[in-house]
C-alpha cells in the first residue's frame, strides 16, 4: 500500500435528532407568535371600546341641561320648552310625573332599555353626523302623579333659615320640593351604549 494513501473509514449514520428539535421550536414559536397577535388584537378593542364608551358620555351633558332648562324656571333658555304643570305626565317633554314601573335593576327604566322600547318624541344628536343618539327620560321621584306630599313623593329635607328678620319673627321655612331622577342613554358608534343618571331639585 503507498504511503500517501489515507483508509476511508465507513460514515456513521445520522439520527436526525437536531432536526426534530429545531421543528418542535419552530412550532412553539409559532403558537407563541399567534397567542401574542390575539393578545395584541384583544387589547386593541377592548381599549377601543373604553375609548368609545368615555366619548358617548360627553353628550349626556345635551340630556341635562335640556332637563335642567325644562323643570326650572332659573335654568330656562330663551324660547325653551317648559314642563309647567310638574304634577302631570307631559310627554311631549319626556317627563312623568312619577316614577316608572319596569325598571331594572340598575334603576334604568323600561323606556330606555331598548332602543325599540323608546316611544317618547326628543332623541337629541350630538354631533351634525348623527354619530351620537341621546335619549332620556324625566322622573318625579313620586309614587303617583299628583301634589308632590311627603307621602308621596322623595322630598328634600326643608331648609331653616339662620337669621331672623325685625324683631323676634322666628325665619321663614323654605317648602320641601321633590326630587327628579334623570336618566340618559347614548348611542355611539359601533353600538356603544353608555347610561347617565343625575338627580335633579
Amino acid at each position: 500500500m503507498p504511503a500517501n494513501c489515507v483508509r476511508a473509514h465507513p460514515r456513521g449514520g445520522q439520527h436526525g435528532i437536531v432536526l426534530i428539535i429545531a421543528l418542535i421550536v419552530m412550532v412553539a414559536l409559532s403558537f407563541a407568535g399567534v397567542a401574542l397577535v390575539r393578545a395584541v388584537d384583544t387589547t386593541t378593542a377592548v381599549v377601543g371600546n373604553l375609548a368609545f364608551r368615555q366619548a358617548a358620555i360627553s353628550p349626556a351633558n345635551l340630556a341635562v341641561e335640556e332637563a335642567t332648562a325644562a323643570l326650572f324656571a332659573d335654568a330656562n333658555k330663551a324660547g325653551a320648552a317648559v314642563i309647567t304643570n310638574k304634577t302631570q305626565d307631559m310627554l311631549a317633554q319626556n317627563y312623568y310625573a312619577s316614577r316608572q314601573p319596569g325598571e331594572d335593576v340598575r334603576g334604568i327604566p323600561v323606556q330606555l332599555q331598548k332602543k325599540s322600547n323608546y316611544t317618547l318624541p326628543r332623541i337629541l344628536y350630538a354631533d351634525a353626523n348623527q354619530y351620537f343618539e341621546v335619549r332620556y327620560v324625566i322622573e318625579r321621584s313620586c309614587i303617583a302623579p299628583g301634589a308632590a306630599t311627603a307621602g308621596n313623593c322623595d322630598m328634600m329635607p326643608p331648609k331653616q333659615g339662620m337669621g331672623t328678620t325685625v324683631g323676634d319673627t322666628a325665619p321663614p321655612s323654605l317648602p320641601q320640593i321633590p326630587f327628579y331622577r334623570l336618566t340618559v342613554r347614548v348611542d355611539g358608534p359601533q353600538n356603544t351604549t353608555a347610561f347617565l343618571q343625575a338627580m335633579l331639585r
